[in-house]
């Protein structure tokens, strides 16, 4: 008869196998949350070859960025001196991961762009972010995941997501309660976090960017919607740009007291101080078929100049390195 273990030899065979079959994600660290995000924006949208994996959908475009020197009061950067003109180059989207997405749905729209290669830019038409933390936007993507075998949504998951998580709903309602724009040249575009400009004595001032149309805000209305149909964006600024530049008024809005400085769902009130500092002129776009100046560059809006350096908003801190996984997953 074989022997009995001893005590020692029967603790160490139990120690043994409860090791072996240890839950695998004790044993592995979790993803860096740059890496969910991504992964969480390919759940919703899947992967596509050569595509970013927000903003898919979108185009290149060159124009020219002029300082009013009004700025100087509050930064030493260069890109807003007086008599700073420097070329621009620039993309123009529509959020999400989808390289089909419609030009005419309620979707955010963004503009990108990078000022000499020295100052980077990225804005979207709501003055609000999707989520506070990169945390709570991983979840607001999971949750909009689709079934793998019907490819359908869960409403009522995503019903009861969103109530539980009510720093999603500023951007929902925004979207909501504003038409598309009727061009990219209408819409205004806002910078959601805000930096911190410095003077060459070292005072410091929080603001925020946003980006006023000088031809207006023009949204379409329902039956333009349905008349323009998925696809109109790109040849109407084609057209627009034919007979001159679309312009955008750059300016820099002032918190006051009691004001959130980093929280990217919370818009300071429209009656806050604002300086004109810059315009922003785009003058002409890709050429139809063909390769494009911005197709691969990130644009990081942590890229700045000497004299504005970057606010603790947790959605800014996170964006550099998340726009460095989805470039790399580009040509996969």
């Amino acid at each position: 008869m074989p022997k009995s273990p001893t005590p020692l030899a029967a603790a160490l065979a139990a120690a043994g196998a409860f090791a072996t079959f240890e839950p695998a994600a004790a044993q592995m660290p979790a993803e860096p949350v740059s890496t969910q995000l991504v992964d969480a924006l390919q759940g919703v949208f899947g992967s596509h070859a050569g595509r970013r994996r927000s903003g898919a959908k979108g185009f290149c475009a060159t124009g020219e960025f002029t300082a009013t020197g009004e700025g100087e009061r509050l930064t030493s950067a260069p890109t807003l001196r007086r008599g700073s003109r420097l070329p621009v180059v620039a993309r123009f989207s529509i959020g999400g991961g989808s390289p089909a997405a419609p030009d005419n749905g309620p979707s955010v729209r963004g503009l990108s762009f990078s000022i000499d290669g020295q100052h980077e830019f990225v804005l979207i038409n709501t003055p609000v972010f999707t989520a506070r933390t990169p945390e709570s936007f991983v979840a607001f993507l999971k949750v909009r995941a689709p079934d793998p075998q019907t490819r359908q949504m869960n409403a009522p998951a995503i019903a009861a997501a969103n109530a539980a998580n009510p720093d999603w709903m500023p951007q929902i309602a925004y979207l909501r309660d504003n038409p598309p724009p009727a061009s990219y040249a209408t819409s205004a575009y806002f910078g959601v976090n805000s930096f911190v400009f410095v003077t060459p004595q070292g005072g410091r001032q929080h603001a925020r960017w946003t980006f006023e149309p000088v031809a207006g805000r023009i949204g379409l209305t329902p039956e333009e919607r349905q008349a323009r149909g998925p696809n109109f964006l790109e040849a109407e600024l084609r057209g627009r740009l034919a007979q001159g530049p679309a312009e955008w008024r750059v300016l820099l809005q002032m918190p006051e007291a009691g004001d959130p400085l980093n929280d990217a769902v919370a818009a300071w009130p429209a009656n806050r101080p604002t300086v004109e500092v810059a315009r922003l002129r785009i003058t002409a776009i890709q050429p139809a078929g063909g390769p494009a100046p911005c197709d691969g560059q990130m644009f990081n809006p942590t890229l700045l100049p000497d004299g504005i350096e970057p606010s603790m908003d947790p959605i800014l801190t996170i964006r550099a390195e998340a726009y460095a996984v989805s470039l790399s997953r580009r040509s996969q």
